[in-house]
């Protein structure tokens, strides 16, 4: 759950002062005693505190939902052709650049009880990756793809109900967190939990996507307070950036586009800021983008201003951070 300034503030000194009394608090942050027990009672309501001598609920800072699988890469450039085993998917890719900011990071993903299941676990482990939301399905063995020049041609994957059933069972998990990170064709399980949630008590929606042009930003965009898109020319990021103006309506969103080459673009409620990619910047948008959003939301965690945000993000993609 989101926590205002003066909350987080309150926070910290109950995190090592858990016996401090209300007066104590109103005298070190020059507030009444009155306010100070609003803020208690709010940091209890929202689940950051959980009763006498302030226990603290050590809640999760980020929370990715999204798919692992083992694909078989196929590369064919004319006669040069590559074959490479690799272990990715959202889940993997986002929570392991996640992990890179030293964030406190749990993912929700479902897996098959085999040894594809265990390397994919030990990718997450190997970052320091919380696996202990991770379902690990009885009756499947884990998601496998052929893909062809990065074309997926096979899949042998877990229905959505197997990662809508996940969710539902790691419920407090994906709703008392600060940032959720949802693979998009996964967010209808999210949204539908979430539904009947003022904003207040909602955690921060983010996503990626790789927009294949000439195709319309989908409306659920507008719900999400960061969305990383990637484009593959850098004349569809003004075509996009046009559209989704109408997409910002509130003060904690923010819209980023990029090509990964030429500039990032940002759109949020302050305004629009372009920021052009110098040759030691660029990056691979089908590899790298998972680090930009990654970045980006490292920054605005520590409420950096989204410019600032954005130059992490940058560093962590082209890999100069």
């Amino acid at each position: 759950m989101r926590m205002t300034e003066r909350e987080k503030e309150i926070f910290e000194v109950l995190k090592k002062e858990p016996m401090i009394s209300q007066d104590e608090l109103a005298q070190r942050f020059g507030i009444t005693r009155s306010s100070a027990a609003v803020h208690i009672s709010n940091l209890m309501k929202k689940g950051v505190i959980l009763g006498k001598g302030y226990v603290i609920n050590e809640q999760v800072s980020v929370v990715v939902v999204g798919e692992s699988y083992m694909g078989i890469q196929v590369g064919v450039r004319g006669d040069d052709i590559s074959i490479d085993l690799i272990y990715e998917g959202f889940g993997v890719e986002l929570s392991r650049a996640l992990a890179n900011f030293g964030l406190n990071v749990k993912v929700i993903s479902v897996i098959g009880n085999d040894d594809v299941g265990n390397i994919l676990l030990g990718r997450y482990q190997e970052k320091g990756i919380d696996t202990s939301t991770i379902f690990k399905h009885t009756g499947q063995r884990s998601a496998r793809k052929i893909m062809v020049n990065g074309e997926v041609i096979f899949q042998e994957a877990f229905k959505r109900e197997d990662y809508y059933q996940a969710i539902n069972q790691r419920e407090w998990v994906a709703l008392n967190c600060e940032w959720l990170v949802m693979q998009p064709d996964l967010q209808e399980a999210i949204i539908t939990l979430t539904a009947g949630r003022d904003d207040e008590r909602r955690p921060n929606y983010c996503t990626l996507k790789y927009m294949e042009y000439p195709a319309r930003i989908p409306s659920y965009i507008g719900q999400y307070s960061l969305a990383v898109l990637g484009v593959r020319h850098s004349s569809e990021i003004d075509y996009y950036a046009d559209q989704a103006l109408g997409l910002v309506k509130k003060s904690n969103q923010n819209l980023v586009f990029t090509d990964g080459s030429s500039r990032v673009f940002c759109l949020s409620d302050a305004g629009e800021t372009d920021f052009p990619l110098m040759p030691n910047q660029s990056f691979d948008i089908d590899e790298r983008l998972p680090y930009l959003l990654a970045g980006v939301l490292y920054g605005l965690s520590c409420s950096y201003p989204l410019r600032q945000a954005v130059r992490i993000g940058i560093g962590a993609a082209s890999g100069s951070e």
